[in-house]
């Protein structure tokens, strides 16, 4: 029996040498009825200056190279598919150039896809420089449209994902769809380009009513450096402005009202957040991609015009697939760190729960202390124990440092303490004022103990540990 076509579409910007393993990956597929098509965006030369088709051809003889002699987007260059490959049968297997699979990667893709009657498979991506650190295995997503990445960050492949799932966005970089599907749902959104086009297609498959899974038994390097490879683009601003064009096209319409009013909140949450997470620029480029939504509202109500005809599934069972809350407002509240703590040479990961957190404790543990130092403040540090009065001018205390007599208790003729001839020098951060000094070190010091809690504290796994001890 003849194995059902798939058609590779690879879409080429402009690649660097590795894009020979790439191309030795597709020549090497056990799949019996494959064919490559090649579409280059970024001129007929690689990087170094090469002629593309020939390199192509030399590895591939029986590959199409078509040259699109602009650069549009990754989705909308692949939708060339569409008018350059005839029929329904089969399937597109969508990679970018950045990509290398394994040998059996598309006959698995294409086995799980039958076995599971899925409308989309992708498979396990890993680092391309250190294939044993996992990069994707499918992606979560909210309903506001942000992406929830399934692994952590610099996380090893310890078959802890290995189970075939169901998912709600596969990754562009490689992805198979069945070719008749992907005619049905129009293919990439053409409004979309460099950055939420895998996003918005999964989307609209689910509406549809296919399955969109993961097959971890099929794997594939990639290198995933889009914005080194293009620093042109101002990538925020599009993550932002594609984000807010897919959840406003494909949000069902009894619900689009509530979710626009849950995006302006979520927008100017995200706003305040990130003045204390130093993330404000993501923030401000949410706010304007859901203020450009206004002027584009005629084109969305288009696109909502043409998703409707072949929207299948209730919105409540698509929301079903979506993770709940904000991913953004999540990871706002959470950061991954690595550190030694247990022996020197012992790295362990934990999780830093709540940067906001830190700095709304650190607000309040500073309030607390000038609130229980207002007598100090208002009056005068009283002259007890060691917290008697400095000298009236700073000249009068670096002339005691210097003087070698030690006036305190009977005197004495001994080394003067060093903080003696440092105070006169910082004096000038309050004036010369030796009052206001005393007071500024008493308050000083209990604010400095408090950060020395919470450098102490930083052998605890998590933040809400560390601010318990800073606070007790």
């Amino acid at each position: 029996m003849l194995a059902p076509p798939v058609v590779a579409v690879v879409v080429v910007h402009v690649p660097g040498p590795w894009f020979d393993e790439a191309l030795a990956s597709l020549a090497a597929q056990d799949y019996p009825n494959l064919n490559t098509l090649f579409l280059l965006t970024g001129g007929p030369l690689d990087a170094e200056g090469v002629d593309l088709q020939q390199r192509i051809l030399g590895r591939l003889p029986d590959a199409f190279v078509r040259d699109l002699g602009v650069d549009p987007g990754y989705g909308v260059a692949a939708n060339e598919v569409l008018r350059l490959v005839e029929g329904d049968a089969g399937f597109f297997c969508f990679c970018h150039d950045d990509v290398a699979m394994e040998a059996d990667a598309i006959r698995l893709l294409v086995e799980e896809l039958y076995r599971s009657n899925a409308g989309a498979v992708g498979p396990k991506l890993v680092d391309w420089d250190d294939p044993a650190a996992l990069q994707h295995v499918g992606l979560g997503m909210d309903r506001f449209g942000e992406i929830d990445p399934i692994t952590e960050p610099g996380e090893y492949d310890q078959e802890q994902h290995d189970a075939v799932r169901d998912v709600f966005v596969l990754p562009s970089a490689c992805l198979l769809v069945r070719a008749d599907l992907f005619r049905v749902v129009g293919g990439f959104d053409p409004g979309i380009d460099f950055h939420g086009d895998d996003v918005d297609l999964c989307w609209r498959l689910h509406l549809s009513g296919a399955r969109v899974i993961v097959a971890p038994q099929a794997r594939a390097r990639h290198r995933e450096q889009l914005e080194v490879r293009r620093p042109d683009l101002n990538h925020a601003v599009l993550r932002a402005r594609h984000r807010m064009r897919s959840v406003a096209t494909l949000t069902g319409g009894r619900r689009l009202a509530t979710r626009s009013v849950e995006l302006v909140l979520l927008t100017v949450a995200e706003l305040v957040v990130g003045l204390f997470t130093g993330r404000f620029g993501e923030a401000w480029a949410t706010l304007r991609a859901l203020v450009g939504l206004v002027p584009r509202a005629p084109a969305l109500l288009a696109r909502r015009g043409a998703v409707a005809k072949f929207r299948h599934v209730p919105d409540s069972e698509v929301i079903d697939l979506q993770n709940r809350g904000s991913a953004r407002l999540t990871s706002y509240l959470r950061s991954r760190d690595t550190e030694t703590y247990v022996g020197e040479q012992t790295s362990v990961r934990r999780w830093r729960e709540s940067t906001l957190g830190g700095t709304l404790s650190w607000i309040v543990l500073v309030l607390a202390v000038l609130l229980a130092s207002r007598t100090l403040i208002d009056t005068r540090v009283p002259a007890i124990g060691e917290l008697l009065p400095l000298p009236a001018s700073p000249g009068d205390l670096w002339d005691m440092f210097r003087s070698g007599w030690n006036p305190n208790g009977l005197g004495g003729s001994e080394a003067n303490p060093t903080a003696w001839g440092l105070l006169p020098l910082v004096s000038v951060l309050w004036g010369f004022r030796m009052g206001l000094g005393l007071t500024v070190i008493v308050i000083g010091l209990v604010l400095l103990g408090i950060v020395g809690t919470w450098r102490l504290a930083t052998l605890f796994p998590s933040t809400r540990a560390r601010l318990t001890a800073t606070i007790v």
